[in-house]
């Protein structure tokens, strides 16, 4: 299973991701935390047997100007008699203004290394100037893209707003940027009500967790990304779905690489302390 069969930053972004933006964005304070996803093989061809996966992401606030993830997702693939390993861990920093955005992704096969990918951009007048250091030293200017933790605090704000369809240009980090990734997103929000007029948590969550996510809004997400690789009859490189609360946790995912798809759930959430920030 190369690289092609990875989840990359596009999936985090749109998929596990955490939101993290300034309390402006939303009348609930968003959260820094450590969450869990256990994934589980929900499709497949190309002669894949089965499959299994966990997430593990951290989001922490560096002191008031800027958030770092650390996040890490595992999957073992088993295709006929072979067995595959697939590691791939993330450290990034991204300003809390959305306006520069550095980035290391390390991936491993069975332990081995296979790639790195590493760099940094910001924004200018002219677009979002791109340095990369690995795997090849080059630079850019793209047409003016989100970053990840901006591009999911645009789509809390606009659930807010009550928007329903959304699209936006992307930068996840990716080596092949020049691609240009858009992202296309359609949000519907959860009208599941108490009598009392609170939202109800899902069923499916641990009491523990359930009790961290009560009285939050939220909203189901349907995404779909492009770029230069997508088909010419429409098709997108990369779809997800999960559900997005208001303080910013995500839960129950579908991520669908097209040869193959994991669903999963949220399986822990610990909330962080964060400095109060103006």
């Amino acid at each position: 299973m190369r690289r092609d069969g990875f989840m990359t930053m596009r999936a985090l972004t749109a998929a596990a991701m955490v939101a993290i933006v300034p309390a402006t964005a939303s009348a609930v304070p968003l959260a820094a935390h450590q969450a869990v996803y256990d994934l589980k093989l929900a499709s497949q061809d190309a002669g894949i047997v089965g499959a299994e996966g966990r997430i593990a992401m951290s989001i922490k606030p560096k002191a008031c100007d800027a958030w770092d993830l650390d996040y890490r997702f595992v999957a073992r693939f088993q295709q006929a008699e072979e067995m595959t390993l697939t590691d791939q861990q993330t450290t990034s920093t991204e300003s809390r203004n959305g306006s520069a955005f550095t980035f290391t992704t390390k991936t491993f096969v069975d332990g081995s290394p296979e790639k790195e990918v590493r760099g940094e951009a910001h924004h200018d007048a002219s677009g979002t100037k791109v340095a990369m250091q690995s795997p090849e030293k080059k630079s850019f200017t793209l047409p003016l893209s989100r970053f990840p933790m901006q591009h999911t605090a645009d789509l809390i704000q606009r659930a807010e707003a009550g928007e329903r369809v959304f699209e936006t240009k992307l930068f996840d980090g990716d080596d092949d940027a020049e691609k240009l990734l858009t992202s296309t997103a359609v949000i519907t929000p959860i009208e599941a009500e108490a009598k009392d007029g609170r939202p109800i948590v899902r069923t499916a969550l641990a009491p523990e967790i359930g009790a961290k996510l009560a009285d939050m809004k939220s909203w189901r997400i349907s995404e779909s990304y492009y770029n230069s690789d997508s088909d010419d009859d429409g098709m997108p490189v990369f779809q997800t779905k999960y559900v997005l609360y208001e303080n910013g946790v995500s839960d129950d995912l579908t991520l669908d690489f097209g040869t193959y798809a994991f669903t999963g759930s949220l399986k822990k959430l610990d909330i962080l302390d964060a400095p109060a920030c103006q």
